[in-house]
């Protein structure tokens, strides 16, 4: 998928963003779209366009927590699919996964680029639902939910509303209930008592929709556990134990990394975390204990991990934290730079409630990128100076590898990004104390939104090969344009600490705003442009032997016999920089005293194909 040109007008800038000229500024801001809905809309996972309706009334009692996978809410209980079922957007919400109403479609794209006042945005309608048949006693009829403005997304103004809607017997729609936007609090719930006879029939609707600014991923409203039953009264009907939160990695320091490289951590459970965390919350249920276990499994389903199964106490409506301890696993070493594990934790109830919202999952990945995000982004990111700039990620590599470009998530708002330029950089040295940094690589000229759109993330990939030691790399780029406020993907779920600096008005600051850039270095012999996991050989010249390698300081290279003509070889620094240059019809080349470090080796042959080879030497 194409990246897409990103225009917001200007005047929403003013909306929710206030900055001075006269010195450098972090600013946090609403996303632009969402780029899961947009991700599933063209590779055509979902198609919510043709929605089935329900063959039959709902029978009582109604009831979703959006606990259930996917991306929208469940067809059998909600008619239409404008709101967007997550487990990130909700700040310690009732149970796990929330139905989030925003300024966007379906498809995770603005409804109105244009807008700029609040307007009638996401529609969340259940199907109809069978109160006909309640008999004369009809008093007991409630409707009750959970709700957050905000959570860890954008702040609803006051302008902003979430409004519910019952439908009555003449086919008319009438407000019951509507809250004001403000800024982000805890769950609250609500009570709504269905009474008279034009709701009290067959085929009663209700129906949630907001007020948004629609130009935008923004004005957040999360909805959790919606109940419609009879023989109740209110803030009852909720008897269900559940996990609130999803699982995050199961790696101490990183979401992800490539497989080669956690296999250079020894031992390798130091890269593990010693346990998993969960917290349950009991709704209503009343004293209860129960058991737990956690798994892990490979791609192919094999248990790797079972725990032994724990006993767990709760109390009606409390929070209870439990951990579960790894006993020193760790992965098992197999070859390449990929690999899928499942983390699996589970809860068993005396009396079966909702079965989707006790069992959580984590998928381990291991790709050829570093990551600390989760690759869900809630807010934009960004910086303004007067001066050039720039943003460094740190990342703490564990293996000399070659860096081939970044993956960076972009979020721009304001103005046309399409005519602005940055510059891909990767720095190896970088003090804020000092205010130092030394800048190995550079690549001019490039442009956010004119590179293959993946996954969220525009892939640059380097037009020199770099090699990197073990130990701290920055990767980031550099803003030409200060005044012009480029935003990256914010994921508010994870924080990496201090690896994230920013370099404006003529010094390095340490980020202060908590969450992880969603800003990934990709390692590698075999990166594609747009791809996750390279298919291509990058380095398809000619057959030559390099050896020993790592040296000492001497290296010989031999060609077969077969080959003529005068071949170049050039011994570069991981810039670039060339050290060294011969031109030879000979089939094998000595070269000795060589200084110590991490080189490439371009051998061109008398066609003009090229290699690569990495050298490192040591002394």
């Amino acid at each position: 998928m194409m990246h897409r040109r990103l225009r917001l007008p200007l005047a929403l800038l003013c909306l929710f963003l206030t900055f001075s000229s006269s010195f450098a500024q972090e600013v946090v801001f609403p996303l632009f779209g969402n780029s899961e809905l947009q991700q599933a809309a063209s590779s055509k996972r979902v198609n919510q366009s043709e929605r089935r309706s329900a063959s039959s009334l709902v029978q009582l009692p109604f009831s979703d927590d959006f606990s259930r996978q996917g991306y929208y809410p469940y067809e059998g209980l909600w008619q239409d699919s404008n709101v967007y079922v997550n487990p990130y957007y909700g700040e310690n919400p009732p149970t796990i996964g929330v139905a989030t109403f925003d300024g966007l479609n379906r498809w995770g794209n603005p409804y109105n680029i244009n807008a700029a006042a609040s307007q009638k945005s996401d529609y969340l309608t259940s199907q109809p639902v069978e109160l006909g048949t309640l008999g004369p006693d009809t008093s007991a009829v409630w409707l009750s939910f959970y709700y957050q403005p905000q959570g860890l997304g954008d702040r609803p103004e006051s302008g902003d509303s979430l409004v519910l809607q019952f439908l009555d017997n003449a086919g008319a729609w009438n407000n019951q209930w509507a809250v004001a936007g403000r800024s982000d609090t805890v769950f609250q719930r609500v009570s709504v008592q269905v009474r008279g006879a034009q709701y009290l029939y067959s085929g009663f609707q209700f129906r949630f929709f907001n007020y948004a600014t629609v130009n935008g991923n923004r004005d957040h409203w999360h909805l959790d556990y919606v109940i419609l039953n009879k023989n109740t009264q209110p803030n009852d009907s909720i008897r269900d134990n559940a996990f609130i939160r999803p699982q995050t990695s199961l790696l101490s320091e990183f979401s992800a990394l490539p497989y080669s490289h956690y296999k250079e951590i020894s031992p390798g459970t130091a890269a593990m975390r010693a346990s998993i965390s969960d917290t349950v919350h009991n709704l209503n249920y009343g004293p209860v204990s129960f058991t737990y276990q956690s798994s892990i499994s490979d791609a192919l389903g094999n248990t790797l991990f079972l725990s032994p199964q724990s006993s767990l106490s709760s109390t009606s409506n409390t929070y209870t934290d439990f951990t579960t301890s790894l006993n020193g696993f760790s992965f098992p070493a197999q070859p390449g730079d990929s690999a899928d594990f499942l983390l699996k934790t589970w809860f068993g109830q005396p009396q079966l409630s909702n079965p989707y919202n006790d069992t959580n999952y984590y998928q381990q990945r291991f790709r050829n990128y570093y990551a600390y995000d989760d690759g869900s982004a809630e807010l934009g990111y960004g910086v303004t100076g007067n001066a050039d700039v720039w943003l460094a990620y740190q990342f703490d590599v564990k293996k000399a590898d070659t860096l081939r470009g970044i993956q960076i998530h972009f979020n721009p708002t304001g103005v046309n990004i399409a005519t602005q330029l940055i510059q891909i950089a990767y720095w190896d040295q970088l003090s804020v104390a000092g205010n130092t940094h030394r800048l190995v690589y550079k690549m001019i000229n490039q442009r956010p939104d004119t590179n293959d759109y993946t996954n969220g993330f525009v892939t640059y990939l380097f037009d020199t090969l770099l090699v990197v030691q073990p130990g701290p790399a920055w990767i980031g780029f550099i803003q030409n344009n200060p005044q012009t406020l480029f935003g990256i993907g914010l994921d508010r779920n994870t924080d990496p600490g201090d690896k994230k600096f920013y370099h404006a008005d003529g010094a390095w600051f340490q980020s202060a705003i908590e969450g992880a850039w969603l800003m990934r270095p990709l390692f590698g012999d075999t990166i594609t442009r747009g791809q996750v996991i390279g298919i291509e050989e990058l380095d398809r010249g000619p057959i030559i032997r390099v050896f020993p390698n790592p040296s000492t300081g001497s290296v010989r290279m031999e060609r077969p016999a077969a080959a003529i003509g005068n071949w170049r070889y050039e011994l570069m620094e991981s810039t670039g920089r060339v050290l060294r240059t011969e031109q030879s019809a000979q089939t094998g080349l000595f070269w000795q005293d060589l200084p110590a470090g991490y080189f490439l080796l371009r051998v061109t042959d008398d066609k003009g194909v090229s290699s690569c080879f990495k050298i490192v030497v040591s002394r």
